[in-house]
């Protein structure tokens, strides 16, 4: 689900707080708040399984996007999937219901 930045919540150790009382390193359009075409749009992520830097999956061919969060629909992206499923072994778990 996409969320406007101005009223996305991060859990933190004192409870829900604003996205953007928290991350102040990055300007994420706050000018553009009051504008729904122009302002930034969050989306929240679980993720089932991280690993470290060195262990980072580096393949020629694979898709890549500069976005943070992507949707990979077209099928000249199922290579990157089937490839992804193979390193991932968490890759087709069931994500909690908090963010179905």
């Amino acid at each position: 689900v996409v969320t406007p930045a101005d009223s996305f919540m991060i859990q933190t150790p004192e409870g829900e707080r604003l996205a953007l009382e928290i991350l102040k390193k990055g300007t994420y359009h706050r000018e553009y708040l009051d504008d729904p075409s122009k302002c930034e749009y969050f989306v929240a992520v679980e993720w089932l399984q991280t690993l470290s830097l060195d262990q980072a999956v580096k393949e020629a061919g694979l898709f890549g996007n500069q976005n943070t969060v992507c949707r990979p629909k077209t099928p000249k992206w199922q290579t990157t999937i089937e490839y992804l499923k193979t390193e991932f072994s968490a890759f087709d778990m069931e994500m909690s219901t908090s963010l179905a």
